[in-house]
């Protein structure tokens, strides 16, 4: 039994010395190293790389800028077009209450048309009637006549 004691003491006491070296590892800061290295050239191409990309998103701002007017002039004139076509739809609206009215009244002539045709239909009629009988008396009265001056 005391050999087993001995062994975990023996343990215990080499993970304390093994965790006191990793902590003194791990507490030591790191020396920096200074590698110098000769990147002028892409530090440059770098440059040139964000000098590009700025002048083309310049360009590009000022597309959208014109762009924008764009939008807000086309924006005005769809709201112009709109107030036309209401006051078009008005006028429209005006001109089929004028038609409207204008096709009643013209059924109402044309009925009243119909109406008078018949009744000029019938008059002629009874003209036609009426200069027969005055036909008829004329020749009668002729008759009178002849007999009353042979008598």
């Amino acid at each position: 039994m005391n050999q087993k004691i001995a062994f975990y003491l023996l343990s215990i006491t080499a993970i304390f010395f093994i965790g006191y070296y990793y902590s003194q590892f791990n507490i030591e800061p790191l020396k920096p190293e200074i590698i110098t290295v000769n990147n002028k050239d892409e530090i440059e191409q770098y440059e040139s790389s964000i000098l590009s990309n700025q002048l083309q998103l310049e360009g590009l701002n000022n597309q959208l800028i014109l762009s924008l007017d764009e939008l807000k002039t086309t924006s005005q004139k769809l709201s112009l077009s709109l107030s036309k076509i209401q006051v078009l739809e008005g006028e429209l609206s005006s001109i089929q209450d004028a038609y409207n009215l204008s096709v009643a009244s013209l059924k109402k002539s044309n009925a009243e048309l119909l109406k008078n045709k018949n009744t000029l239909k019938e008059l002629k009629s009874a003209l036609s009637k009426s200069e027969l009988h005055i036909q008829t008396i004329k020749f009668d009265l002729e008759i009178a006549e002849a007999l009353l001056k042979a008598k």
